[in-house]
């Protein structure tokens, strides 16, 4: 398979590709005075793991894992100072909330298939924890602004955007490079 002179591999690693994580499901947690944050997600799988923490340290971030309820692994990065300005950008007073200025990229795409990617029969999904919200219909718009054509589900079991067929498959295992160790058949193949 050749990649993308535009996918993630051919990109350099920017703490703005955690926009990816937060679509699949990430969160923000920030000190009190809101000069730090860091970033946390769920997990099912140890590769997932594994693969969020390099992805982390490429961008220079330190990162943790701990059990989480539910047999899931929490995934987190060290609560730091570079994590503030793009926690602001997704936060509004409480809530997580797409910011106006998204705009996903392969690398951003690659951490979201990392996160919440999974291969089914009728393709490749996409998930995500907001089936309904704002975040959903933006996570779509970003999809097919990369060039990634896919059809939302909204289940409660598997809510998210699907790729399907050879050629769609191939465009998005094309921007988001070689699969992470562990991954078994849970990556696209082109």
């Amino acid at each position: 398979m050749q990649f993308s002179l535009f996918g993630a591999e051919a990109a350099d690693p920017l703490v703005e590709d955690l926009d990816g994580v937060l679509i699949a499901g990430g969160d923000w947690v920030r000190t009190d005075a809101g000069s730090a944050a860091r970033l946390s997600v769920l997990v099912a799988e140890r590769w997932r793991a594994q693969a969020l923490r390099a992805e982390f340290a490429d961008r220079g971030l330190d990162s943790d894992t701990a059990e989480a309820p539910g047999d899931l692994i929490a995934v987190r990065t060290e609560i730091t100072t570079r994590l503030s300005p793009h926690a602001r950008r997704w936060t509004k007073g409480a809530n997580l909330a797409p910011p106006a200025d998204l705009a996903l990229n392969a690398s951003g795409l690659r951490l979201w298939a990392i996160t919440a990617g999974v291969a089914e029969e009728a393709g490749f999904l996409l998930r995500m924890s907001d089936p309904d919200g704002a975040l959903h219909r933006v996570a779509g718009a970003q999809l097919a602004r990369l060039g990634v054509a896919a059809v939302e589900i909204g289940s409660r079991t598997g809510a998210g955007w699907r790729v399907t067929s050879v050629k769609r498959l191939r465009r998005l295992a094309e921007l988001i490079g070689a699969p992470p160790a562990g991954c078994g058949r849970d990556w696209p193949r082109g």
